[in-house]
């Protein structure tokens, strides 16, 4: 059975927020070959496993079962600018996990 398109809305969605956010930019130090083959070491490391444990099991997700994976820092860019291409603040992350340590680090930025 196939399916039936739809249309989108007539009129468009207006917005109304006085205060409009800023358009994203990229951090130009993931934008440069040295960080390309610090985070390609870091996920080759841990073939291309996420490496969050959690209750003494590692997730599961992996670039074989079809899951992006990341190379995440340990210490925050942002905390620790002179760890960005340490080797050892390096661990391969799923999307989820990644995500999970980016929030947690910034709500500790915040607190102090």
């Amino acid at each position: 059975m196939s399916r039936i398109s739809t249309l989108g809305p007539r009129v468009a969605t207006l917005d109304t927020r006085k205060a409009k956010p800023l358009p994203k930019k990229a951090d130009p130090h993931y934008q440069t070959a040295e960080h390309e083959e610090w985070a390609e070491f870091v996920k080759k490391r841990a073939g291309y496993r996420c490496e969050h444990v959690d209750d003494g099991k590692r997730c599961w997700r992996s670039a074989e079962k079809g899951y992006r994976m990341y190379a995440d820092h340990i210490r925050d860019i942002k905390d620790r600018p002179d760890l960005a291409l340490d080797r050892d603040n390096g661990r391969c992350a799923c999307s989820s996990h990644n995500v999970r340590a980016g929030i947690h680090a910034r709500a500790n930025r915040m607190k102090s």
